[in-house]
């Protein structure tokens, strides 16, 4: 798929989607940009093709369920920064008792931690820079992610995959640096 890009008014491409979005984690191109490719029809911003988020969490995947990271992508997409790039999207292993995980989302600026309830979702936003710890523990009952912020909070969250766990700490250990 050949994919044109509307950039300050000027054209650019054709892209492949991977160059798309090696643009996109580079911070070259925003959410916002208007692409087109024939399928399309039309110049769209960015963040709301369907196709390319698909392709998002493909370049993410360590097991996540693209249902999730489509939803869990809507549900931030609005509240990045400009300069702001998403990472890595991880979610907790399904609950019974649950009809949506929580998640961890890692950009260059912050961690957002998605909580569900029966009441709807809650972000929790912490600033890399109030960030004073993370930690992974696997153990017999599974896994859990924890961070220690300036005030002293423990933050956690259980049961994410391993695979994510650990991309999730090696990023977060990352932005600390």
């Amino acid at each position: 798929m050949e994919i044109f890009v509307s950039k300050e008014n000027q054209q650019h491409g054709p892209f492949a989607v991977e160059q798309l979005l090696s643009l996109l984690n580079a911070g070259q191109l925003h959410r916002r940009d208007l692409i087109y490719y024939q399928a399309l029809g039309e110049w769209k911003p960015l963040d709301e093709v369907f196709e390319v988020e698909e392709a998002l969490h493909h370049v993410m995947n360590e097991g996540q369920e693209a249902d999730i990271i489509a939803e869990v992508y809507h549900q931030v997409a609005h509240i990045l920064s400009s300069h702001e790039h998403l990472f890595y999207i991880a979610h907790q292993k399904r609950k019974l008792m649950k009809t949506k995980p929580d998640c961890v989302v890692v950009t260059n600026e912050r961690l957002l931690l998605i909580r569900q309830s029966l009441g709807g979702s809650r972000i929790e936003d912490h600033q890399w820079r109030d960030v004073l710890s993370v930690e992974m523990q696997d153990g017999l009952l599974g896994t859990t992610f924890s961070i220690l912020d300036r005030n002293n909070h423990l933050i956690q969250i259980d049961d994410l995959p391993k695979a994510q766990l650990e991309k999730v700490c090696q990023l977060a250990q990352e932005m600390r640096a």
